[in-house]
């Protein structure tokens, strides 16, 4: 179980399985990109990307988009975190532009990628059985 204090400073906060994910968990029961916590109109919130599974906030069970707070508490499998602090920013994270730029550029490099990360996953959940 990794604990710490991690600092961002970009506007979005990305988490899941995926190695393009900001926060990374190696929890197998998790979708590759699970959650987001960015601000939307002045107020903090954590969205889900996917239908299911659910994640709790406070202990309430939560799908979609909820608002949140400093000290709030996001659990979700055997994994929680715990907002600090947090100010909206101006420096993006949003990399969407370059991204599909560099796979217009260069699509076999980007599925090249995309088959590295799927190898690396089954053979992580290979070792965790």
């Amino acid at each position: 179980m990794a604990q710490g204090l991690y600092e961002y400073e970009y506007d979005q906060v990305s988490l899941g399985r995926s190695k393009k994910c900001d926060l990374i968990f190696f929890d197998k029961e998790l979708p590759l990109h699970y959650l987001v916590i960015r601000f939307i109109s002045g107020q903090l919130v954590v969205q889900s990307q996917v239908k299911e599974p659910f994640f709790f906030v406070n202990g309430k069970k939560i799908s979609g988009t909820l608002k949140i707070k400093p000290n709030d508490t996001i659990a979700f499998g055997n994994n929680q975190i715990r907002v600090i602090k947090a100010n909206e920013t101006n420096v993006s994270a949003d990399f969407s532009s370059a991204y599909e730029n560099f796979n217009k550029q260069s699509p076999e490099l980007k599925f090249a990628l995309d088959f590295i990360e799927e190898i690396l996953l089954d053979m992580e959940k290979e070792t965790n059985v």
